[in-house]
């Protein structure tokens, strides 16, 4: 088995900046975008793309862009991405209007793509298998203190020197990671050599479950040469142009109509037409793929059952998680009748306490297993999202910061575990693709969560969340509310019956030990 990085912290300090980046990317400027809408003179219309063109861009290159560092060097394409994200941002501040504004945006997703495609990739070959958990959850901590800090320090900077300022923060921020990345992560300890031509074929051995204790146990390859077999050296493989390109397209049109389908109506000629285009080019994805030597997705990496039911489980997670966010604001500033930065501050509680707990869940998994942790954290958000549909239109502080308490414990105690269960499945040359479609399994959760959240609160009578200003209005929204609050615990629910699956890696797997490429 080949050796860790010999510096696997730097290799982690510098993951963790571009993590840190990469979440106030999409968290810093969301309560800047009422003053970007005033400036530039915009409708609440046009001015949601300024956020829609970043989710919009990291969905559709993430993949693109883990497979590319599966095949150039993890470490090349983590450390082009602090450029792209820092051009992205220096020119989001210079943009003189919206239109121009929106595109910057978009290029700052796209380095945004680029470090969260192949950042856990590169924390996981850092550490050996028993420290995994530990060093994705010190990760998974940098995204979350991020997701906290943004809003307040976005909606500070914006106050003081206007939303450009928001922009410009994290230009000396790209900077320093892409020099710190260039030296640590792009040409020194971080690169691994090409894999080997060969790789043995072993006789079968048993092995514990993932759970980490004793129970039903699988067939691996024990060590000792025993036949050869091709291992294909992603670096060796033509970048499969054609698929990228139909993935990003189709997955555009898909999520446009859907984050746009109640603005526009889900029936409405633009949404079809957006749906039965991405449908095509989802088809002709397929089509492409199954013709390809080189496709973009790995057949043997799907077949994974632990693979694939994690990245399940972590859609299902975020997607629940942003069916309350989506309606939070408007549950506290409506019939809470609390101030925006009241607001935003009681909203911090779930990002917070995901922080601290997700790199002790990530500790605990390398000693008991990932399922269980990962078990329990499902479990306890279930219960939490249930306790929010409990409250009424004068719900006591405390009861509102336990709920959210319960709700940011759960996902802390969950997030870690699976995500070390995921990329723990992956062969070593896969790193990066593996890591780009768990990226694209949590924002495509965090998008239909969003969708799915305000067509279930308009379908439940509520008409739309900020028309509603609380009071005696509170009936048709508590409805709503309740009804959208039990769903997602519904849907929690289902993500532990997913967890608890017991799955183990296929026989023959190859391990992600060893540095990064």
């Amino acid at each position: 088995m080949s050796a860790p990085a010999p510096r696997p912290y730097a290799v982690l300090g510098v993951v963790a900046v571009g993590t840190l980046m990469s979440a106030l990317g999409s968290s810093l400027i969301n309560v800047a975008v009422p003053l970007v809408r005033r400036d530039l003179g915009a409708d609440m219309g046009a001015a949601s793309w300024v956020l829609a063109a970043y989710s919009l861009s990291v969905s559709a290159l993430l993949l693109p862009f883990g497979r590319l560092g599966d095949r150039l060097g993890k470490g090349r394409v983590y450390a082009a991405g602090f450029g792209v994200f820092g051009a992205g941002s220096a020119l989001s501040a210079l943009a003189p209007t919206l239109a121009s504004l929106i595109a910057a945006r978009a290029l700052q997703g796209a380095g945004a793509a680029m470090l969260m495609a192949n950042g856990p990739a590169l924390t996981t070959a850092a550490f050996p298998p028993a420290q995994r958990g530990r060093a994705l959850g010190l990760q998974a901590t940098a995204t979350y203190l991020g997701l906290s800090l943004g809003p307040s320090i976005g909606g500070w900077l914006a106050q003081r020197a206007g939303w450009h300022a928001a922009f410009w923060v994290n230009v000396p921020i790209s900077l320093a990671g892409a020099l710190l990345a260039r030296s640590l992560v792009g040409r020194g300890a971080a690169v691994a050599p090409l894999a080997p031509a060969v790789a043995p074929l072993a006789p079968a051995v048993a092995a514990p479950d993932e759970g980490g204790g004793a129970g039903p146990r699988t067939s691996v390859p024990a060590p000792g040469p025993v036949a050869a077999r091709p291992v294909p050296d992603a670096r060796a493989r033509p970048f499969p142009w054609a698929s990228a390109l139909l993935f990003g397209a189709a997955m555009t049109a898909l999520l446009v109509a859907l984050t746009r389908g109640q603005r526009w109506g889900y029936l409405s000629p633009r949404v079809v037409g957006l749906l039965a285009l991405g449908a095509v080019l989802a088809a002709a994805f397929v089509r492409v793929e199954r013709r390809s030597r080189a496709p973009l997705l790995s057949g043997a990496l799907l077949a994974q059952p632990a693979f694939v039911a994690g990245l399940a489980a972590a859609f299902i997670q975020y997607a629940a998680v942003y069916m309350m966010l989506f309606l939070l604001p408007f549950y506290l500033q409506g019939p809470l009748a609390m101030s925006a930065a009241d607001a935003g501050l009681v909203m911090t509680v779930q990002p917070a306490v995901m922080a601290v707990v997700t790199a002790a869940s990530g500790w605990l998994s390398d000693r008991v297993g990932t399922r269980g942790p990962a078990l329990a954290g499902m479990t306890v958000l279930a219960v939490g999202l249930a306790r929010l549909a409990t409250l009424g239109a004068e719900a006591e502080r405390a009861s509102l910061l336990a709920a959210l308490g319960l709700v940011g414990l759960g996902s802390g105690l969950f997030t870690s575990p699976n995500n070390s269960r995921i990329l723990g499945a992956a062969p070593r040359e896969q790193l990066g693709t593996a890591a780009g479609l768990l990226a694209e399994a949590r924002n495509v959760g965090m998008l239909c969560g969003v969708a799915v959240s305000g067509a279930m609160f308009a379908a439940l009578n509520g008409g739309r969340p900020g028309e509603v200003a609380g009071g005696e209005a509170f009936g048709a929204f508590g409805v709503a509310f309740r009804g959208t609050m039990l769903a997602a615990s519904a849907l929690a629910v289902l993500g532990a019956g997913v967890t608890a699956a017991r799955s183990a890696p296929s026989a023959g797997a190859a391990a992600p030990a060893g540095p990064p490429r």
